[in-house]
């Protein structure tokens, strides 16, 4: 016979699970997507033009259209990913309004755009932390594991090691945790053989069968998705416009496609037809709108070192994420081993080729020493390691964010409704300047250290004492425990991790199309790092060894 208990105990954790499920698909609202009077422009081409349509609630939708016939830019449009910067001009509206309140749109990103920083369970949390504050009690009260339980996503392990298949549902699991009201895909399916393809599918068609939201793929791969759509539309080039299709033949979809194709002959026609003084014209207004932007990102840093966070604690994780960019384990090193060097050169060789030795040495050493002792606090320290953090920090978070910007992580903190430049750009500039002067008095410190080693094994009969005396007499001051010059140096080093951090954060956030332009980002911010570095203490130095004190 059966225990009792046991049956009693299972049904128990079966209503449970019910329970559970019905709570998550029910905190879902069914709202519409209208393009009323839509049009969108990219400089003077017109990709859509006087669109009236409405992509049902509740219902899977899917826009088809072959590469280049302005997919993407609708995308962007419906997820509200405009730059300010943008070529790309909208008319006529969107409307995602229900009972009043306009819809709040997620984005699951064709590369997935997850933070492989961060856990799975941390990743959801993000979203959920992040919510709309309008949200009732019963919708705020599923938890990250509830989510990740739901579409199957492992609690454990390190995101970067998920297989394709586990990081599309962690992407959507966490989009659907920040509660939007319309769902967006872009090409989920985009190079993935027929077989995964339809997997890929058939998981969102589930999806959204499960929870009732209002969903829209944007895909070119229009044959894994018309046996699961439960709308089929097509954007049309040629005639600029959106139609619903009632056909479910992939052959019949084809033809359609390439029928409102433009052909490529036209648009070259148009190109060689253009005036080619309006296009340098133009080019020269790109060009001074970029430089307009860089100075006032410039003149607007100052506002950026406040911590403005949306979420202070999510703020804090990002400060501590770049500071150990900044001044990680190998910073230390890389510093430390800069410190040697310049430490046993400028000790060593002074000593060493020190001109007729015999009949100076007695009378210069200590002043040399002095000397030493002075140039390496108030002058080759500060430079040479400004110099290493603007490269070696500098193209690390350049790198980092560089592969944010490629992977999509930046678009998906703005569709969290954060403002990226928040939680990114203040940690960086935070962590340099936290780290830059730490990271140069403890080259300093290396290199003082070895400076002794080196004057003592050359000069045992002299001992440390000695050298102690007189390297510090020019930095020691009566009645401070600061060096002579401690502020200057201070001065020099938070200049110097402003503009690492400025550089690297302007050169990594520009748009990126590929791996190339991540690589190029980093080493444009070597360089220009490396020179504003070097523009800053030539410039801090006729002031501080031209000033009275």
């Amino acid at each position: 016979m059966s225990d009792p208990s046991k049956t009693d105990t299972t049904k128990n954790e079966a209503a449970k699970f019910v329970n559970k499920e019905e709570q998550i698909t029910e905190i879902f609202s069914h709202t519409p997507v209208r393009l009323s009077d839509f049009g969108i422009k990219i400089g003077e081409r017109s990709l859509l033009e006087n669109v009236q349509l409405e992509f049902p609630a509740g219902k899977l939708s899917v826009i088809v259209g072959a590469s280049g016939s302005g997919k993407s830019s609708l995308l962007k449009v419906l997820a509200g990913l405009i730059d300010d910067d943008s070529a790309l001009q909208v008319i006529g509206s969107v409307n995602t309004e229900l009972n009043g309140q306009a819809g709040h749109v997620g984005l699951v990103f064709q590369s997935f755009a997850l933070f492989d920083e961060f856990s799975p369970i941390d990743n959801v949390k993000m979203a959920l932390d992040h919510q709309p504050p309008s949200l009732s009690a019963k919708k705020r009260s599923l938890t990250a594991e509830q989510w990740l339980e739901s579409l199957h996503v492992p609690i454990k392990g390190h995101v970067s090691g998920f297989s394709g298949g586990q990081k599309q549902r962690l992407a959507i699991a966490r989009t659907l945790a920040g509660h939007p009201d319309i769902l967006l895909y872009d090409e989920p399916t985009s190079g993935l053989d027929a077989w995964s393809a339809q997997r890929v599918a058939k998981l969102i068609q589930e999806t959204q069968q499960k929870f009732g939201i209002t969903s829209i793929v944007v895909t070119h791969d229009y044959a894994s998705w018309l046996g699961v759509a439960d709308h089929v539309f097509l954007l049309e080039p040629s005639r600029k416009t959106l139609i619903e299709l009632q056909t479910r033949s992939a052959d019949e979809v084809a033809s359609r496609i390439e029928a409102g194709l433009i052909k490529k002959d036209e648009d070259k026609v148009v190109v060689e037809n253009g005036n080619a003084l309006k296009l340098l014209q133009s080019g020269v207004l790109s060009l001074l709108e970029n430089l307009g932007r860089v100075v006032l990102s410039f003149l607007t840093l100052p506002l950026h070192l406040l911590p403005l966070w949306k979420n202070p604690s999510w703020g804090c994780r990002f400060l501590a994420h770049y500071a150990s960019l900044v001044v990680g384990a190998s910073a230390w090193f890389y510093i430390g081993v800069a410190g040697v060097i310049v430490g046993f050169v400028a000790t060593y060789f002074t000593f060493r080729y020190l001109p007729y030795q015999l009949y100076t040495k007695p009378l210069l050493m200590e002043e040399l020493l002095a000397s030493i002792g002075f140039a390496l606090y108030r002058i080759l320290v500060p430079v040479l390691a400004t110099i290493l953090i603007a490269a070696r920090c500098g193209a690390a978070v350049a790198a980092d964010v560089g592969g944010k910007k490629y992977g999509g992580q930046i678009d998906a903190l703005k569709t969290l409704g954060v403002k990226p430049s928040r939680y990114l750009f203040t940690s960086i500039l935070l962590a340099f300047l936290v780290g830059t002067p730490v990271l140069t008095q403890f080259a300093f410190w290396i290199a003082k250290l070895t400076s002794l080693v080196v004057f003592n094994s050359t000069h045992s009969q002299l001992g440390p004492y000695y050298w102690d005396f007189h390297f510090h007499r020019r930095l020691i001051v009566a009645d401070q425990w600061l060096y002579d010059g401690f502020w200057w140096v201070e001065l020099k080093s938070l200049l110097c991790g402003l503009m690492v951090g400025w550089v690297a954060y302007q050169w990594g956030v520009r748009p990126k199309a590929s791996s190339r332009d991540v690589s190029r980002a980093i080493t444009s911010t070597v360089l220009w790092a490396t020179l504003a570095v070097l523009i800053v203490h030539f410039c801090v130095a006729f002031w501080e060894f031209n000033s009275p004190g």
